[in-house]
């Protein structure tokens, strides 16, 4: 098990050894680097780094021994990744994202993005910062600026104060009771975990019928709206992605509701989060999707918008990029003035196929697929479904 200690100047020399280490293993040291001249600037510029109260310098030790190096900044504006290296050793055990997802649940608590630099000239931190959902925002010199945000600014608090419509839209009880009900079927006595469990749409009365509900939320400001309907004790919530932070203990049933998992802005991403269902589950145990199907039957070509909805009040209008499978949902909420209030949010669509594929990737087979949460049939012309995947029993 890795964990992470404050540097001391007697780490000084191991932090340039390892950075030295990591750095030749990749092959990116230059024909005439002059190792010499690097180690006594490295040394220097680690010894301010301990001293400075703005940074984290870090070792990362694995079984009491030293194994990697971790710089980190805080501002109140975001959490900042200033470095990250492991001996090559023990490169490739999982401990680095373990590292970086820590990060980003620390940066979803403060409702702030989690950034970093990285050189062009690294592909294989490339590769995990895109698998873990970080997107290039500048370039500074040889290294790519990138960012990782999620739903830390778009689910904040005011959304969440304004999220809850009691008896109306996805809150009435047409909509809700079913749900709840088919949900209580099949988590079967067991326990039920729910990614993304915001305000508590769902988790509340489905722990109120008395299945024992867990969640995982990245927006604090979603868990407080939580918190005034349910404490810890009754729903316990584990703060960070669902495509990567682990809850304690073991579930018959997880569940991903009202198109949530196109929140996750990847294919990485969201086969991730399916990966992370299975290590959750029981043998047997069932992962439940609801989704929309992509309406692109209803996008005309050269056209890059459709209209969701159009009633008094409110306006929904999704523009599409159809080469990233990516769509903006703008929400227009109106009265009688002129004035009018805009909420976006972004979106990777997935086809029933391409999820049946993800759902295979990670171990799981399709049980059922309907158009609703009440067994409708699902055919070509349904607008969504709920798709029950279960995981192998051995």
């Amino acid at each position: 098990m890795y964990r992470i200690r404050e540097a001391s100047l007697a780490d000084v020399e191991f932090l340039a050894d390892v950075t030295l280490t990591a750095t030749r293993a990749q092959g990116r040291l230059a024909p005439d680097f002059d190792e010499a001249d690097w180690r006594g600037g490295f040394e220097e510029w680690s010894r301010e780094s301990i001293d400075d109260p703005a940074t984290d310098l870090s070792v990362i030790e694995l079984d009491g021994q030293r194994v990697g190096r971790l710089r980190v900044s805080r501002t109140p504006e975001a959490v900042e990744l200033n470095g990250i290296q492991l001996h090559p050793d023990v490169q490739n055990r999982g401990i680095g994202t373990a590292i970086i997802t820590e990060l980003q649940a620390e940066a979803a608590g403060r409702g702030v993005p989690l950034e970093l630099h990285v050189e062009r000239d690294n592909p294989d931190a490339r590769r995990l910062y895109d698998r873990l959902g970080f997107h290039k925002t500048g370039e500074d010199g040889a290294e790519d600026v990138m960012q990782w945000t999620h739903g830390t600014q778009l689910w904040n608090a005011e959304v969440a104060k304004r999220y809850d419509t009691p008896g109306t839209g996805m809150f009435a009880a047409d909509v809700l009771g079913p749900t709840v009900d088919r949900l209580a079927e099949l988590a079967d006595g067991g326990r039920a975990l729910e990614f993304a469990i915001g305000t508590g749409r769902v988790a509340v009365p489905l722990a109120a019928r008395g299945v024992p509900v867990s969640g995982i939320e990245l927006s604090t400001a979603m868990l407080a709206e939580l918190r005034t309907k349910a404490d810890e004790t009754a729903i316990p919530v584990v703060v960070g992605d669902m495509s990567a932070v682990r809850v304690p203990g073991e579930f018959s049933l997880v569940y991903l509701v009202y198109n949530t998992i196109s929140n996750l802005l990847t294919q990485e991403e969201q086969v991730a989060c399916f990966r992370n269902a299975a290590r959750h589950l029981s043998p047997g145990g069932r992962f439940v999707i609801e989704l929309w199907v992509p309406e692109l039957r209803r996008l005309p070509p050269g056209t890059p918008a459709t209209v969701g909805i159009a009633d008094p009040g409110y306006i929904l209008l999704d523009t599409y990029d159809v080469l990233k499978q990516h769509v903006v949902s703008h929400h227009f909420h109106f009265g009688e003035g002129t004035q009018a209030e805009l909420f976006r949010s972004p979106h990777r669509y997935i086809w029933p196929a391409e999820l049946d594929l993800m759902a295979q990737l990670a171990g799981f087979t399709l049980e059922s697929r309907h158009a609703d949460w009440s067994s409708t049939a699902f055919t070509a012309d349904s607008p969504s479904h709920v798709s029950v995947f279960r995981l192998a029993t051995t």
